[in-house]
C-alpha cells in the first residue's frame, strides 16, 4: 500500500517540478520538456485510473468515494485541457492560465483525498 502512495506522489512531484521549470523558460517551449511534463502527467493520471479500477473490483466504492473520484478527474481533465492551451501557439484568455496555475493544488488536494477514502 505504501508503494502506491509513494508511486503516486513521485508522478505528482514530476509533473509539478517539470511544470515549474517550463513555466520558468516561458514560450516557445522546450519540446523535450514539454513532453516529458505531459507524459508524466498522463501516466500519473493513468495510475490512479488503474488504482481506482482494483479497488472498485475489490471492493464496490461507496457514493462518496464514487464523488472524490470524479470531481479528482474531472480536475486532471481541467489540468491536461488549459496545459494544452497554455502550450498552442495562439493567443488564449488569463482565465486559462489561472486555471493551469491554481487546478494542479486542487487536483492534488482531490486525489489525495480519494486515495484515503479508497485505502481506508
Amino acid at each position: 500500500m505504501i508503494s502506491k502512495f509513494l508511486v503516486s506522489g513521485l508522478f505528482f512531484v514530476f509533473v509539478f517540478l517539470s511544470g515549474f521549470w517550463l513555466s520558468r523558460t516561458g514560450k516557445p517551449y522546450n519540446m523535450l520538456l514539454i513532453t516529458f511534463h505531459k507524459l508524466v502527467s498522463l501516466a500519473g493520471g493513468l495510475y490512479l485510473a488503474r488504482m481506482v479500477y482494483r479497488f472498485h473490483r475489490q471492493d464496490p466504492l461507496s457514493p462518496v468515494q464514487i464523488a472524490t473520484v470524479v470531481i479528482a478527474f474531472l480536475l486532471f481533465i481541467v489540468n491536461v485541457t488549459t496545459g494544452s492551451l497554455l502550450s498552442a501557439t495562439k493567443p488564449i484568455p488569463e482565465i486559462v492560465s489561472t486555471l493551469n496555475k491554481y487546478s494542479p493544488y486542487l487536483t492534488v488536494i482531490a486525489a489525495a483525498v480519494m486515495i484515503y477514502l479508497l485505502v481506508r
